[in-house]
């Protein structure tokens, strides 16, 4: 679902330093999250990277949203 989020996303034109900012953020939660799963950290720590990762594509596919309807 992220690589058609951010697709989605790319073709509204955002400015590229925010852009960058959601994909790098995006990958890292996954990445942080991965590493706290793998470790056996408790679910506090991996849901709080897991709702970081959530939250950037909510956001990307809302803009993309309002970018379709013209608003």
């Amino acid at each position: 679902f992220f690589l058609v989020a951010g697709f989605l996303y790319i073709l509204t034109k955002p400015s590229l330093l925010l852009a960058q900012w959601l994909f790098y953020g995006y990958v890292i939660s996954r990445l942080l999250h991965f590493a706290a799963y793998f470790t056996g950290q408790i679910h506090d720590v991996r849901a709080t990277f897991w709702t970081i990762g959530s939250v950037i594509m909510i956001f990307m596919t809302v803009r993309t949203l309002l970018a379709a309807l013209g608003v």
